[in-house]
């Protein structure tokens, strides 16, 4: 297996992440990306600890 495949893949989800937030340009949904981004991340880390994905609240 190539391990630069295995490390570039995750790297080009990076960049690629970066390239579509910055092309939106609307300061409201901007955030809304920001937030929904924190919030995968918190399920992500609560899960990894077998805690279960937390309660978030409604959108504001």
């Amino acid at each position: 297996m190539d391990d630069d495949a295995i490390f570039d893949r995750p790297r080009r989800e990076e960049l690629q992440l970066i390239k579509a937030f910055l092309g939106i340009t609307d300061p409201g949904k901007r955030q809304r990306v920001l937030r929904l981004a924190e919030q995968l991340a918190d399920d992500a880390s609560y899960e990894a600890a077998g805690l279960g994905a937390p309660r978030h609240p409604g959108p504001e």
